[in-house]
């Protein structure tokens, strides 16, 4: 309790400091003009000021941002490694939140897409977001991104989707990614084919192994057998 009070005492401190010294250099830089008020005339510029401070502040408790991309990024759930793969029950992982339409263009996204995402604790000051595209009701896709300061894209890797595809003539299935994300951001993407016949066990068909580098770039490593 008492850390709270101090806490607030100082910022209450810090706003008066940067007030009076907004003050004074505008003072400052009526006298290198040569300029000469009244008291009242700098009365009524420290209220302007104060005023549209105060109005920053009542926008920011209602969560009014100049920038709507940073009013989304700090409304997500924040994700802690490892995570392990959910297959299609993303849900597993988290609770995601919805993607506003006006910013599925920023992750390179029709408007008309169905996203949601979750964050990653930031790698090399890059910050990482977990994105889901629900590609129809029940299927989803995700993603893995680096983001700059900016919160665009820096690099995007697939985690997991699933298609229909054919072996030879006769047999048909579904090929789809596992998953998984260590503490240290080393991903492992690994690709199944289920057969239709669903007494054929999921066979493995690849394992890839990648790594964040400081540039924010996901970088494929070889594997050691």
């Amino acid at each position: 309790m008492l850390f709270a009070i101090i806490f607030i005492s100082l910022q209450s401190v810090m706003k008066k400091l940067a007030l009076f010294l907004m003050f004074a250099s505008v003072i400052a830089m009526l006298s290198c003009n040569g300029k000469r008020h009244d008291l009242a005339y700098y009365e009524r510029m420290v209220d302007s000021i104060r005023r549209a401070e105060q109005v920053k502040e009542i926008e920011k408790q209602a969560g009014l941002h100049k920038d709507p991309a940073k009013e989304w990024f700090d409304t997500l759930h924040l994700v802690s490694l490892p995570i392990e793969t959910a297959g299609s029950d993303v849900d597993r992982i988290a609770s995601f939140t919805s993607v506003p339409m006006k910013l599925n263009e920023n992750f390179g996204f029709p408007v008309s897409a169905h996203l949601k995402a979750v964050a990653l604790p930031s790698y090399f000051h890059h910050q990482v977001v977990m994105l889901c595209e629900m590609q129809d009701s029940v299927t989803p896709a995700l993603y893995l991104y680096t983001m700059d300061q900016r919160r665009q894209p820096i690099d995007i890797l697939t985690l997991y989707n699933e298609k229909a595809e054919a072996r030879g003539e006769e047999d048909f299935g579904l090929t789809y990614n596992e998953y998984f994300i260590t503490s240290k951001y080393e991903i492992v993407v690994m690709r199944y084919f289920q057969s239709r016949e669903r007494k054929r066990q999921a066979v493995l068909e690849q394992t890839r192994l990648f790594t964040i580098n400081r540039d924010g770039l996901f970088e494929e490593q070889v594997i050691e057998l």
